[in-house]
């Protein structure tokens, strides 16, 4: 039966916290805030979504009738992809499924603070083996076919993420390098991504490289690792920066925090940096963000949508810029970013990200290019230490020594 009321909350691991209620009438979407939660220091959305005691109507676009602050708690690519499997499995219609639908099956497995009620899948809970040969050759299979053998598993393991490469949701032990299905002490949560069919064949090593130039770059990233298989694959992976122990933060993208269309993006990097600004109320916010775009661009990470940025904000309603994710070679055909810096989107260069620079009153923007210049011409390092292969270790080397003339 499909939902036409939905309790939103927050659930920061030491309590519950009403926030609100999502209501759906004549195919049109409502919310109205818990007096309670108007009372709070709180505020899950403060551009597009503020705090009032009259009922909201949802902007139709760009998210489907859905705020976007909820719409980031929705699934896309892969993991609406393992639910549009799965639905049809039993019978349903993903079409005739709602966005009230979707929210009551992810219940409080979305990703960050927020859950929805009530809960229409409540999913396994038993412990379960992880092989990673067997989750990568089912994820090649199912986007090869659109079918796969194990889809009960890899919506358990996936089914909530976002992103459009195939990956898992899993707690995992460094000390004993062993995974878990189910909350266990010592166990931390992280994310395994696979391959899509697109992709290198050392994407995994690359990305990894990446996440180690980030890092020598001064941006800050949660721990990766590679992980090794039995049949001598390697998947990149990454601790979740929405999860600690038992405690949960609430995560909000760029793209629904400015209600952007990331597929149509007209988004400029001063945006996120404005963003960032505004909820750190510190300009160091902005810089963060600049230094993150001089890496894309020098880096070719042309896949720098706004979706690939987020915020974070605690129980105590304080904000700051996430880690950084998804930082791998990722070109595009027309050599375009999905993100502009200073209204460019192609050939961008230092005048470019000296002229953002300046906007926001940044003055080591010269610094920071060179720094990030730097560590991006010692390619070859991080790449030997990766272990990637010459043919794409000397594609990605190629690229950025093109890009560091700019």
């Amino acid at each position: 039966m499909s939902q036409e009321r939905i309790n939103v909350s927050l659930d920061f691991g030491a309590s519950i916290i009403e926030v609100g209620i999502l209501i759906e009438q004549n195919q049109q979407l409502y919310f109205r805030f818990e007096p309670s939660f108007l009372e709070s220091d709180l505020d899950i959305s403060p551009f597009k979504l503020k705090k009032t005691t009259e009922i909201l109507l949802s902007p139709r676009a760009p998210f489907d009738g859905l705020f976007g602050v909820f719409n980031d708690s929705i699934p896309d690519g892969w993991g609406r992809l393992l639910l549009d499997r799965k639905l049809i499995k039993s019978g349903k219609n993903p079409k005739e499924i709602s966005v009230l639908d979707r929210l009551s099956m992810l219940g409080k497995s979305a990703q960050g603070a927020l859950i929805y009620e009530p809960v229409t899948d409540e999913g396994k809970s038993e412990n379960e083996r992880i092989n990673l040969d067997l989750i990568a050759q089912e994820s090649e299979e199912l986007l090869k076919t659109g079918n796969a053998s194990f889809l009960d598993q890899l919506y358990h393991l996936g089914g909530n993420s976002v992103g459009a490469r195939p990956k898992i949701l899993v707690n995992y032990n460094q000390k004993l390098n062993q995974f878990s299905t189910v909350s266990q002490e010592e166990f931390e949560p992280w994310i395994i991504k696979f391959p899509a069919l697109n992709d290198l064949k050392d994407i995994a090593r690359i990305e990894f490289a990446y996440y180690k130039m980030a890092l020598a770059c001064g941006i800050e990233m949660s721990d990766s690792n590679l992980f090794y298989t039995e049949k001598g694959k390697v998947f990149f992976g990454t601790k979740r920066f929405d999860r600690f122990a038992n405690k949960r933060s609430h995560l909000h993208s760029a793209c629904g925090l400015l209600h952007d269309d990331f597929r149509y993006s007209t988004m400029d990097y001063g945006h996120v940096m404005d963003a960032a600004n505004r909820l750190e109320n510190n300009l160091s916010a902005c810089e963060k963000v600049f230094r993150l775009a001089v890496f894309n661009v020098y880096a070719s990470n042309m896949d720098d949508h706004s979706k690939n940025l987020a915020f974070l904000m605690n129980e105590n309603g304080k904000w700051r810029l996430a880690p950084a994710f998804d930082l791998t070679f990722s070109p595009s055909p027309g050599g375009y970013h999905s993100l502009s810096v200073a209204n460019t989107y192609q050939e961008i260069g230092k005048k470019d990200l000296l002229k953002l620079a300046a906007y926001f009153g940044i003055n080591k923007g010269n610094e920071i290019i060179d720094q990030v210049k730097e560590t991006l011409s010692k390619w070859k390092t991080f790449s030997s230490e990766t272990e990637i292969n010459k043919k794409e270790s000397e594609l990605v080397e190629k690229t950025l020594l093109n890009n560091l003339k700019k």
